[in-house]
């Protein structure tokens, strides 16, 4: 019984420590929003821009966020937009 529960320890601290989504990995944010949606890279990589462009933006997906109704966001993305320019 012991050893079940420092299994399920370690397993859980590996999954809190290394995250278990395989979108985590480190992209540039820029080429993200400048490379052509139908490219490979893009259409390889969409999972972790979305994630990255997310955090970058402070919300849960800012594919369905409404920039129309939410200026803060809509400032912040404009202000990325901007910066990859």
């Amino acid at each position: 019984m012991k050893k079940i529960i420092l299994n399920f320890v370690i397993v859980f601290t590996l999954l809190i420590e290394f995250g278990c989504s395989s979108s985590s990995k480190k992209v540039d944010i820029c080429r993200c929003l400048t490379e052509p949606g139908n490219s490979n890279w893009n259409q390889e990589n969409k999972n972790a821009c979305t994630d990255a462009i997310s955090k970058e933006l402070g919300v849960d997906n800012w594919e369905k966020v409404n920039m129309s109704q939410n200026a803060d966001v809509s400032a912040k993305f404009d202000a990325l937009a901007r910066r990859c320019q």
